[in-house]
């Protein structure tokens, strides 16, 4: 009896340390980890947002001329993230560097979530999507990372470190219709 509480023992920490979230090294020079992204054209057309920077600034842009979006594989160069840093306009709201590092540490599993299905809730709520960046050294690339979206539609990450960033990001003050 002892040996089998001892292999359950030994199994549960070993299931526990699979749970746990890996660790993201970025590369330095990573410009942007979060975006919220909002886009309306419903009553004329609105694209707000902001993107969260790796000194944990949150900086907003309204009506960016130009933003790039990820390519047909889902990516961004160092470049485009820089590039739509800069059509920022102001410092919104700080985060706190350590708890950043916190929750960059959640993306590599989200990157890995697999997307639920897509169900219409809305009308005329345009859309708002939360995401994130996740370096590629293989692609020399940033992928871009889908979270979520609420507004016409509703879509949601199904991985659970995808449901932590999610919740995290939505005290950032974003159009939400649910959570």
């Amino acid at each position: 009896m002892g040996v089998r509480i001892m292999i359950l023992t030994g199994l549960l920490v070993l299931l526990s340390g699979a749970c746990n979230k890996e660790e993201y090294s970025a590369p330095g020079e990573q410009p942007v980890y979060f975006e919220y992204h909002y886009y309306n054209y419903a009553w004329g057309f609105q694209e707000n947002g902001w993107l969260i920077d790796r000194e944990g600034n949150i900086r907003s842009f309204n009506l960016p001329e130009n933003f790039r979006l990820p390519d047909s594989e889902g990516y961004l160069d160092l470049a485009d993230l820089e590039h739509n840093l800069w059509l920022t306009e102001s410092v919104i709201g700080k985060v706190d560097v350590k708890e950043l590092d916190q929750f960059i540490d959640y993306i590599p599993g989200a990157a890995r979530g697999e997307i639920g299905e897509a169900r219409s809730i809305a009308a005329d709520a345009g859309s708002s999507t939360l995401s994130c960046y996740l370096y590629d050294p293989d692609k020399g690339a940033y992928q871009y990372v889908f979270l979520a979206q609420s507004g016409d539609w509703e879509q949601f990450n199904l991985s659970g470190e995808a449901r932590k960033l999610v919740k995290w990001l939505l005290d950032f003050d974003v159009f939400w219709l649910s959570d």
